[in-house]
């Protein structure tokens, strides 16, 4: 399947740069006003009804395909740099406004692909028609999952004319890619009953990591991607519309997967030569990895169909016009992925987690009015079903204090002056067969009153939403066990937890609503105001104790109630728009989890207070030049959070309030992931060369305040305050076939900033020892060409 979807990659480029047409490319229609250049109106479906972007109800940002490609924003993380308040700590841990994903729960992001729901990150962004990022709760009408906000990426749907095209891109880190697509009216060209779209891609790169221990090639985090995809559409009826999708994905980075580095610090204090390994050089960039040689490759292959019916329902009785919109998927995944969490050639901190079958399942239901009456509304079902099987093995090395050996089997305990000493010992983690399943349900409802036309109130709208979520989870354990081995003197293992058909089970039954009014006080202006609710549901969680104790942990679920106030308008006959949010964030029964030698520990611990405002803009004063610059400021802090931290060292003090097991008071310490201020700047310029085409400098630049990785408050844990800026130089043809860049990326070279980071409790009472991961790629350089064919 590889090499066929590397064939299928080069042969659609190769459709796109050798097919000479005799047409030119339809120019894009243009409008300039005395005032400058008429930016267009945009509509979006984040209210799930085609809706114009500054008429909204929230605050969301919308991009086109055009504008992600041409800033090479190629899946969710990289989103980011364009949105101030998003700060991405890996490709499935997005934050929005300081919200972000624990270790081992639900993310509070609903991830959509063509409005359905994936419960994870999608494909690489390839030929997309939008993204569309909904920020806030949105629990009205996109569920558990929305606690932060709803992004949905759209496929650029087939058009009724021929096209076709493709590119190459060179760049720094072996980077090698090669994209392309077609465009076929499978019925002739103006034909919309039957059209299709393909699409593929293939993308090779070096890791940001250099392995000591493997060649270049074989470094952790390569690129190793491509995915085929098929997307048809049909108009079968002036009142019937349909939309099939295929894709298939693949991922096999070569190489140890996911590698944290350690920090500086770390590297120069001698805890990880104390349980045997062997010193790294003070460069962050270098480690000596073998978790590839121990357990395999990894690697991650996804196969996804879903698809979409709209039927228009004319002139019912008692309901009028009505559009049934149905919408759902099936998706099945296997996967290797591969973990180490000290970056050294010995496992202290590594794994693997293999799920061989991951099968997911949602489905959506909507009725929506289409009348003029004042009075709009939708009602929705949505289901999801997760069935997983998944074998895990966590290898980790540890001191074990004396105090904690009472239960554990071994040799007599080394003494040293007659003290006993911390022995080491190997702790083996082995989870067969864990059978995991999650199965959500709701029914929603979301209603519009135009007070203009019902009460004669002048540009005024109500909205109110409300839906009811059934969330289940369970997880049945075939069989999982805790070996201990004496690191020092050696010996048979000893098992300490062996269990059999363990059963967790957690069961939620939640409501979740918005209320919301809009005052259009102008053709330009809009001011709201939005009061919501969101949540999150909780986890069916064992946690096995090296002690051999199993402990039955139940999660409950954390909610968040939200105020926003919005202000949206333009000037200058559209030359300039802007939308702005002030809100406040009482949240509440925050999850929160830590990394043990026996696994992840998530508990409710904390209350939150997040306040925040949001700016976005767009200008464009002639058809040259267009700006786009946002800023966001937030102030996001625990108010109660009693917790520990490994990275503190043994033998906390107790703060008042707190107990033994959560000794330190986070009170008052910012959340992770959420920035004080940001503030993110795209400017763009284009040159008439006559009939020598066109030339256009790009510059982005975001710029980020300190924030705190682990939202721990600990010092050494912070990122500091940076910018992150790529430079880009097109130039197009005349009939805008032809396009050549030149870029350069990540000017600042910030190849030492981490937005990871582990504390690892194995490793002995020094405080202050960090590994780090989900690095920022240093400064590269290089060249795309792409040839478009209409």
């Amino acid at each position: 399947m590889k090499a066929t979807l590397r064939k299928a990659g080069l042969l659609l480029v190769a459709v796109g740069i050798g097919i000479i047409a005799e047409a030119p490319l339809a120019q894009e229609q243009k409008t300039t006003t005395k005032d400058g250049y008429l930016i267009e109106e945009v509509f979006v479906t984040v209210s799930k009804r085609q809706e114009s972007l500054q008429e909204v109800l929230g605050s969301v940002s919308a991009f086109d395909g055009d504008t992600l490609n041409r800033n090479n924003v190629q899946d969710f993380a990289s989103l980011v740099d364009l949105v101030p308040g998003m700060v991405a700590q890996d490709e499935d841990k997005i934050a929005i406004r300081g919200i972000s994903r624990t270790r081992d729960g639900p993310s509070p992001v609903a991830f959509h692909v063509n409005d359905v729901f994936i419960a994870q990150r999608g494909e690489p962004f390839y030929d997309l028609g939008a993204v569309e990022i909904l920020r806030g709760p949105s629990g009205t009408l996109f569920g558990r999952n929305a606690t932060a906000g709803a992004i949905n990426v759209k496929w650029r749907q087939p058009e009724s004319q021929w096209s076709a095209g493709g590119s190459v891109r060179s760049s720094g880190l072996e980077e090698r890619q090669f994209r392309g697509f077609v465009n076929i009216p499978l019925l002739g060209e103006d034909d919309p009953r039957l059209l299709a779209r393909a699409a593929a891609m293939v993308r090779r790169g070096d890791g940001t990591l250099d392995n000591l221990l493997v060649p270049d090639n074989e470094d952790p985090n390569n690129v190793r991607d491509q995915f085929l995809r098929l997307y048809l559409t049909s108009e079968v009826t002036e009142n019937v519309q349909l939309g099939l999708r295929a894709i298939h994905s693949e991922s096999e980075p070569r190489g140890s997967g996911l590698v944290f580095t350690q920090s500086l610090h770390t590297r120069r204090s001698g805890e990880y030569q104390r349980l045997g390994a062997q010193p790294l050089p003070d460069d962050v960039t270098k480690v000596r990895s073998t978790t590839a040689n121990r357990y395999g490759e990894g690697f991650a292959k996804t196969t996804r169909i879903d698809g979409d019916i709209t039927w228009s329902v004319q002139d019912l009785p008692w309901f009028g016009d009505v559009d049934v919109v149905a919408v759902g998927g099936v998706q099945r995944s296997n996967n290797m992925a591969l973990f180490d969490l000290d970056g050294t050639e010995e496992p202290i901190v590594d794994g693997f987690t293999r799920t061989p079958d991951d099968r997911r399942r949602s489905a959506e239901l909507r009725f929506v009015s289409q009348n003029d009456s004042g009075f709009d509304w939708l009602v929705g079902l949505f289901w999801y079903k997760q069935t997983a099987t998944t074998d895990m093995l966590v290898e980790a090395r540890t001191f074990v204090a004396p105090t904690d050996l009472v239960a554990l089997p071994g040799p007599s305990l080394p003494l040293s002056g007659g003290i006993v000493q911390s022995p080491i010992f190997d702790v083996d983690v082995i989870v067969d067969g864990e059978h995991t399943l999650d199965h959500s349900k709701a029914l929603f409802l979301n209603m519009d009153f135009d007070l203009a036309k019902l009460l004669d109130w002048q540009g005024l709208e109500l909205t109110v939403g409300l839906r009811q979520n059934r969330d289940k989870f369970s997880k049945n354990t075939e069989y999982s066990d805790i070996l201990i081995t004496s690191y020092d003197f050696g010996g048979p293992s000893s098992s300490v937890g062996a269990a059999s058909n363990l059963v967790q089970k957690a069961d939620f039954t939640e409501s979740t609503g918005e209320i919301g009014f809009r005052w259009f006080y102008s053709d330009e202006g809009m001011l709201y105001s939005k009061l919501s609710r969101g949540y999150k549901p909780g986890l069916a969680q064992t946690v096995a104790r090296p002690d051999g104790a199993i402990i039955q942990n139940p999660v409950g679920a954390e909610y968040l109630n939200a105020l926003e106030l919005g202000w949206k308008t333009s000037f200058f006959n559209r030359a300039l728009v802007m939308s702005s949010a002030l809100y406040r964030y009482d949240y509440n029964d925050l999850q929160v989890s830590q990394i043990t030698p026996g696994g992840v520990i998530t508990d409710n611990a904390g209350i939150a207070t997040l306040t925040g405002f949001e700016v976005e803009s767009q200008w464009s004063p002639n058809q040259a030049f267009y700006l786009q610059a946002s800023m966001a400021w937030s102030q996001a802090e625990y108010d109660e959070y009693c917790g520990s931290d490994p990275a503190l060292g043994n033998d906390p003090q107790i703060d008042p309030g707190c107990n033994s097991e959560n000794p330190t008071d986070f009170s008052g310490v910012q959340l992770p992931a959420a920035p004080q201020l940001s503030a993110a700047l795209l400017a763009t310029y284009t040159f008439d060369l006559g009939e020598f085409g066109t030339l256009m400098p790009s510059l982005k630049t975001s710029w980020t305040d300190e924030l705190d990785r682990r939202g721990l408050g600990n010092p050494h844990d912070r990122i500091r305050s940076h910018s992150t800026s790529d430079f880009r130089l097109a130039w197009n043809s005349l009939n805008r076939r032809w396009q050549v860049e030149a870029f350069v990326e990540n000017i600042e070279n910030n190849d030492d900033i981490y937005f990871q980071a582990f504390a690892p409790a194995v490793v002995g009472g020094q405080p202050d020892l960090f590994t780090l991961g989900a690095g920022i790629p240093p400064r590269i350089y290089g060249v795309t060409v792409e040839y478009l064919w209409e």
